[in-house]
């Protein structure tokens, strides 16, 4: 007998729930530019379906709702420049200012989380995913994007440099599927997507990226 697969049920978090923990984030991902220096620099950008107000959250569970952050790196200091070393230091300095607004620090594959526990309900309030990235162009110009990621088959700590997949015409299809008067479509889709999906690596902005090929590409866009 096979064994039964759990679905979830997802729904939108409103704007006046979301938006103070929207604040809070940068508030400490700009104490943590202050720490950084001088010898990391960084720009910081919220991705995927946080960054078109489309937060989620599983309905009667106790996982509250995320935000994915691309912290992406502009000056890195001689010596200081390792994937190890990066991913380390920023693990520490986001572990300090994370504690002192009462988050704890966990140091997953892709991404370094900062989570807010209600340890008397036993849950997760709400928590955000730290990607920490590098903008590449290579000799035509092409851009690329580097995430540090953790091997978590490796015996001990391991940190490398892995290119992340990009969405081709990410930008243009969104614009597209808006100016179309597709936006209740997309938000169906993503909604559709988070409650089908098995893969607990995946995260909301892959997801996104996925709702977005999938309604431009029921449609003609040539006439």
């Amino acid at each position: 007998m096979s064994a039964k697969v759990k679905y979830m049920a997802y729904e939108f978090v409103v704007k006046g729930e979301y938006t103070p923990v929207r604040n809070k984030f940068e508030e400490i991902i700009r104490e943590i530019q202050d720490e950084m220096k001088p010898e990391y620099t960084f720009q910081f950008s919220l991705i995927g379906s946080g960054r078109k107000k489309l937060i989620t959250k599983e309905i009667g569970s106790n996982k509250g709702f995320d935000f994915d952050y691309n912290l992406s790196l502009k000056k890195v200091a001689k010596g200081y420049d390792s994937a190890k070393i990066i991913r380390e230091n920023f693990f520490k300095i986001i572990q300090k200012i994370g504690k002192k607004y009462g988050y704890q620090t966990k140091d997953n594959k892709n991404a370094i989380t900062i989570k807010l526990i209600d340890h008397e309900k036993s849950s997760i309030v709400h928590s955000c995913d730290f990607g920490i990235v590098e903008d590449v162009l290579d000799d035509q110009e092409n851009q690329s994007q580097k995430i540090i990621i953790r091997d978590k088959n490796a015996s001990s700590p391991t940190y490398l440099w892995n290119e992340r997949p990009r969405s081709r015409n990410y930008s243009f299809k969104l614009s597209n599927i808006e100016a179309a008067g597709l936006w209740e479509a997309l938000k169906f889709e993503y909604l559709k997507l988070k409650n089908n999906n098995k893969d607990i690596e995946k995260k909301s902005y892959q997801l996104f990226i996925e709702s977005i090929n999938n309604v431009y590409n029921k449609y003609d866009w040539e006439n």
